[in-house]
């Protein structure tokens, strides 16, 4: 009986997981950050979006980015996350701040960072040029937040990922 119900669980959560569709995700427009609680969901939305703004082709397998010094990164699908689990290096400077400050914990940030990445990205897969433009105007915040936390941007900090 035990056994069964296993399975059932099993069939249950596997059938959950193939009906979410990246139709049923949602729009850009739905990872606002003005309706944000905490740090953690909000250097995680401004880090996944400073990502898709490189317009990834995120059906594919892996994805190169540019590392430092002139190296590449490979981001695997499904959430493409890089072995720091920070795309942006304002993002990753916001979050060495607010962390110091006690606002957020490097768990809290890596449970936002997954939860983020994988909806937005399923979301992106149907993104429209508007939201796009959603995105664009969003990382301008991502940006003024980065600052209030003590984050000193250079022209060039706003171009590199």
């Amino acid at each position: 009986m035990r056994t069964t119900a296993k399975h059932v669980t099993t069939v249950l959560t596997f059938s959950v997981m193939l009906t979410a569709s990246p139709a049923a995700a949602g729009h850009m427009t739905d990872f606002d950050l003005n309706k944000l609680d905490n740090w953690s969901d909000a250097i995680a939305v401004c880090d996944v979006t400073r990502f898709l703004l490189t317009d990834p082709d995120t059906s594919a397998d892996v994805i190169l980015v540019a590392g430092r010094d002139n190296s590449h990164v490979a981001l695997y699908k499904p959430l493409f996350a890089p072995p720091t689990n920070f795309f942006s290096q304002v993002m990753r400077e916001t979050f060495d701040r607010v962390q110091k400050a006690g606002l957020v914990t490097r768990d809290s940030y890596s449970r936002s960072r997954l939860h983020f990445a994988n909806q937005m990205i399923s979301a992106y897969a149907g993104a429209t040029l508007a939201d796009k433009r959603t995105m664009a105007d969003q990382m301008e915040l991502c940006y003024h937040l980065a600052v209030r936390a003590g984050v000193k941007l250079t022209p060039t900090m706003r171009a590199k990922p």
